[in-house]
């Protein structure tokens, strides 16, 4: 993964403060349909793993000319919500 860590956690905090105010390590909240907790630094970097290999995948399929399956939106979704990024429709990228 060619991303800082550190530049990319501070910018999650961020975000998450930005949007759900101040709160602790482990606190619950509703993004979108999701409830995902705040995450420590080790949790989240397991999230943006996943997120950038959703996001890969994606990319990929699009290049290819490839048809998107709802789980791949529902997982990219998913991941999208826990490091508190607005996913993208991809759905709507797809019929292009």
């Amino acid at each position: 993964m060619d991303l800082d860590l550190d530049v990319a956690y501070e910018a999650y905090l961020a975000r998450f403060k930005d949007r759900f105010g101040d709160k602790k390590a482990g606190d619950f909240v509703k993004f979108g349909k999701h409830m995902v907790e705040k995450l420590d630094r080790p949790n989240f970097v397991r999230w943006l793993r996943r997120y950038m290999e959703l996001h890969g995948n994606a990319n990929q399929m699009l290049k290819d000319g490839a048809t998107i399956n709802e789980a791949l939106v529902l997982d990219f979704q998913e991941a999208s919500a826990w490091v508190a990024i607005e996913a993208p429709n991809l759905m709507e990228m797809f019929r292009g």
